[in-house]
Order: C-alpha cells, then sequence, then structure tokens
C-alpha cells in the first residue's frame, strides 16, 4: 500500500509539476523557455496517450524520448544556454534508461525510477531554472533601462 502511495505521488505530481512549469514557462519565460516547455508539454502528453498500464516500455515511448532528446539537443545548439544542455543531458539518461532495460537486468522498478526522474523531474527542474533565470535577466535589464531613462 505505501509503495502504491508512492507511485502515486511521483506520477501525479509529476504531471502537475509538468503542467504548472510548462505553464509558467509560457507565461513568463523567453523564447527558449517556450520552446523548452513545448518539447516537454508534447513528450509529456504524447507519452501519456502510447503507455500501457502494467507494461515497460514501449517502441512508441522510446520514439518520443528519442525525439525529444533531438529536439533538445538542437535547442541548445541554438540558444546556448546552459539550463538546455543539462536539460538535454537529461534526455538522454531517459533514453539511455529505455536501452538499459531492454538489454540489461534493468529491473522495472529500476527503469520507472531512473527513467521518471530523469525524464520527468529532472526536465522539470531544468525548464524551471531556465524560467527563473530568464526572470532574473529580464527584471536586471527593466531594473537598468528604468535607471537610465531620463526623468522630467
Amino acid at each position: 500500500m505505501l509503495m502504491y502511495g508512492l507511485w502515486i505521488v511521483w506520477t501525479v505530481g509529476g504531471n502537475i509539476a509538468a503542467a504548472v512549469c510548462c505553464l509558467w514557462a509560457f507565461w513568463r519565460g523567453g523564447t527558449f523557455e517556450r520552446w523548452g516547455a513545448s518539447i516537454l508539454a508534447v513528450g509529456w502528453i504524447l507519452t501519456m496517450i502510447a503507455k500501457q498500464p502494467g507494461m515497460g516500455p514501449n517502441a512508441i515511448i522510446v520514439g518520443i524520448d528519442c525525439a525529444a532528446l533531438l529536439a533538445f539537443v538542437v535547442l541548445a545548439l541554438w540558444s546556448r544556454r546552459i539550463w538546455v544542455f543539462f536539460a538535454a543531458a537529461c534526455q538522454l539518461n531517459a533514453v539511455f534508461s529505455h536501452f538499459a532495460h531492454h538489454f540489461t537486468d534493468f529491473g522495472i522498478y529500476s527503469y520507472a525510477t531512473a527513467n521518471g526522474f530523469w525524464g520527468g523531474w529532472a526536465l522539470i527542474f531544468c525548464l524551471a531554472a531556465g524560467v527563473a533565470s530568464y526572470r532574473r535577466r529580464y527584471n536586471r535589464q527593466l531594473k537598468a533601462a528604468t535607471a537610465q531613462a531620463p526623468t522630467s
């Protein structure tokens, strides 16, 4: 019963955190944060549609995660923002966890934990750090522009 409760907190909490973080990125983030939120949201929604309860990773989910990895790598090369490089690294770890599960004795609980952490919570944290960094930069620029504005 305890494990089921932890699983609910892990999955439902992750879904809520992803939704809140993506909404925050769309509302208060810059261009790159919005692109990152789009990649995260599309991947998250497609994964929820494609997953089969009680099953491990299937080829569709691995494909979704590989496409998200490619998108984060392209965004990292385009944006040069440190948070996007970390997001791409987290997504790479999530993709590796799929292959570790397929080709080794990596158990389903280990797979679910590794993939849920790297492909879920760590990506959410990277996006949140990116939005927070953008907001700090934006507020500094706004403050500097206000200080330089002529007063009548």
